[in-house]
């Protein structure tokens, strides 16, 4: 589609109207916030349908820094569900509050207000009948039709429901495209999987996710508290790991059988018991089962002390290990671990696993520990250091800090060490899921291998997160969410007084690279092996009058123009004709102005008018060396007169002598023949 090149420069933005369109169709005031409809870390503001003033609607704004699921928006219109709020459109607009430009998203406004106000209220429990009638059957329903084309909510909890109206018969369930999958949630919604994972390393997630989510909230309505709310989230997950999901949130509630059933089967820990959506159903429809328990995991005789701590379960080591980093290497490398795994615990298999660990890590202590981490609990993520994150988090993780040194260090370090490999050989069985993410990550690593333009670990960090915008210094005020954004995004640049230097640069060419149809490999090759010559500029026009050509027909960008006419100017040079550089100077000014960036490629890269000035300029120089060289024949001839008289005399004389003598001859036959 053909974007509108709006918002100028930065400063633009910043001093810019109180009000901005969406679409040609909303109008978002950013001097009305709507607080109670924050999303965090999206703000609520009021939001007006331009033709139809009737409708309730709201906009949420929401952070750059922090990628929305923007593409999450038009498949929700898909789910065709009363129940659902729903999300209408998106837009990037220039936000003047922040300075810059941020995304935009337009939803229908609840009648009544969030049906928690935030997660720390203390409601009146309600009764089972609502909650099933109000919740648990539209979240069933909306999440079949989510889960159906491949698309998880991962944001239910207590604060994303809202009530239809004032009289509070009907819920809907909140939006889920304003941040990134599950990195908003608390660990109480999260499974314990990604409760041992960092926030933005939870990954996407799956109807899992969405399930256990499902089975907090409906806690949190029968009890009218979100559960452990105000406790610390290493709290949380050591009382997950200690009692279970279902015994650590419970607590000492009182919980009747009908819900308790649904509740132990959509909080169990282990994957292969938890409740899906099918079985949630069937409850709905009637069947009643005995409440399914937990199996915990082995508890050991006596603990294993980590700093200062005793820890009974594998998972709770490992757990302790990962948050005591310097203490792990010690204690692995003393045996204190091996002898506990012995003589405590008695777990033959996680012994011959750590012994495997220890024997593939060499000299290298964090890939020692790592490996050991995986193999007391391979169904928890992969840690290294501070570094946490489930097979489909490593690439979200990278994503939410893609320009952090040390980000980028541990995500390279993860794969160099092979720690992936170890732990799908860990593993128990693996879902075709898992052998998806790991052939994606496999691939990112002949990419982070190579070093030209295009490549390297800024192309990986786009191969791996689809949704995260184009991160070039460039548009640092700006938000680049697709191929189609990048010429604006650039023609906005190139408007203040000091554009950017390159205008293709290592993001820019990484994002082309992964999102792009059009083959630019030959032109990133010409910028980097003349990254500030002429073949490098002429290559970075190209690709900007490729992304013209296939987003943006007809729609000028002056400033681009200009910038590249400026800085072609020396190029005329490499023209010999006067006449042609006066011409081309004419052309050049001309095509700056019409803000088409392939007049200026046709005026530099027309080969045939350099082979007519290369032709040309061969032809004259050709002349002026025959000229030259019979100058200094005429010049030479001019110094030497004396000599020259002499040898052409003597010749003259020699010719007359010749001419008497066959003259004589030829009076003498004719005399003697009269």
């Amino acid at each position: 589609m053909a974007l509108k090149v709006s918002g100028g420069s930065g400063d633009d933005v910043a001093t810019g109207p109180r009000q901005v369109e969406i679409r040609d169709r909303y109008i978002v005031n950013s001097d009305k916030p709507l607080p109670q409809f924050d999303s965090q870390p999206a703000m609520g503001f009021e939001c007006n349908h331009k033709r139809d003033s009737k409708r309730n609607l709201y906009a949420l704004i929401c952070d750059p820094k922090l990628p929305p699921r923007l593409e999450v928006v038009s498949m929700l219109r898909r789910i065709d569900h009363r129940n659902l709020l729903r999300a209408l459109d998106w837009e990037i607009v220039n936000w003047a509050p922040e300075g810059r430009r941020c995304p935009a998203i337009v939803l229908e406004r609840p009648g009544g207000g969030k049906v928690f106000p935030t997660l720390g209220a203390n409601l009146a429990p309600m009764q089972e009948e609502l909650v099933t009638r109000y919740f648990i059957e539209p979240v069933c329903q909306i999440l079949g039709g989510m889960h159906g084309i491949g698309l998880y909510h991962r944001m239910i909890r207590p604060d994303n429901l809202y009530w239809m109206s004032a009289e509070q018969r009907e819920m809907l369930i909140g939006e889920c495209c304003s941040s990134q999958p599950g990195m908003t949630n608390s660990v109480v919604y999260e499974t314990l999987e990604c409760s041992l994972a960092s926030a933005a390393g939870r990954g996407e997630g799956g109807s899992e996710n969405d399930l256990y989510a499902v089975g907090v909230t409906i806690l949190a309505l029968l009890t009218g508290i979100s559960p452990l709310y105000g406790v610390p989230d290493e709290q949380v997950v050591q009382q997950k790991l200690v009692q279970g999901s279902y015994g650590a949130l419970a607590q000492n509630h009182r919980i009747s059988l009908t819900m308790m059933e649904p509740l132990r089967g959509l909080l169990n820990d282990d994957p292969d018991e938890r409740w899906t959506l099918e079985e949630l159903s069937l409850w709905l429809n009637g069947r009643r089962l005995s409440p399914k328990q937990q199996v915990m995991p082995t508890k050991a005789s006596r603990g294993l002390t980590v700093a200062g701590k005793d820890y009974n379960t594998c998972r709770e080591v490992a757990y302790a290990m990962q948050r005591n980093w310097e203490q792990a290497g010690p204690l692995i490398a003393s045996g204190a671990l091996d002898t506990w795994l012995r003589r405590s615990l008695g777990e033959d298999d996680r012994v011959e696993a750590v012994n495997l660990a220890k024997s593939g890590s060499s000299d290298n202590q964090d890939k020692l520990i790592a490996r050991v981490l995986i193999a007391l609990d391979p169904n928890g993520p992969i840690r290294l250091k501070s570094y946490s994150a489930t097979i489909e988090g490593i690439a979200s993780l990278l994503g939410a800090f893609p320009k952090e040194a040390e980000a980028r260090q541990l995500f390279s370090s993860i794969l160099t060490m092979g720690l992936i490999n170890f732990w799908m050989d860990q593993r128990r069985g693996l879902d075709p899921t898992i052998v998806r993410h790991m052939t994606r990550l496999e691939k990112v690593k002949s990419i982070m291998n190579q070093t030209g333009l295009g490549f390297g670990i800024e192309r990986a960090v786009y191969e791996l997160n689809q949704g995260v915008p184009c991160l070039s210094d460039m548009f640092e005020r700006d938000y680049v969410p697709a191929v189609e954004y990048i010429l604006p995004a650039i023609e906005r640049a190139c408007a203040v007084e000091d554009p950017p230097e390159r205008l293709i640069d290592r993001d820019v060419a990484a994002y082309l690279g992964t999102h792009f149809k059009r083959p630019i490999g030959g032109e990133l090759r010409d910028i980097d092996r003349d990254p500030d010559g002429d073949e490098g500029l002429i290559a970075q026009i190209k690709i900007l009058s490729m992304l013209q050509e296939a987003n943006h027909r007809n729609i000028p960008m002056i400033n681009v123009s200009r910038v590249c006419a400026i800085r072609l100017g020396g190029s005329i040079e490499r023209f010999h004709s006067r006449d042609r550089r006066k011409k081309v100077r004419g052309r050049l000014r001309k095509s700056a102005e019409s803000g088409i960036l392939s007049d200026l490629l046709e005026i530099f890269d027309d080969q045939e008018e350099l082979a007519a000035d290369r032709n040309g300029f061969n032809g004259a120089t050709a002349e002026y060396h025959r000229t030259t060289i019979n100058l200094i024949a005429v010049y030479r001839d001019m110094h030497n007169r004396p000599a020259l008289a002499t040898e052409y005399g003597g010749q003259l004389a020699s010719a007359a002598a010749l001419l008497s003598c066959v003259a004589t001859v030829a009076l003498a036959g004719f005399a003697a023949f009269f």
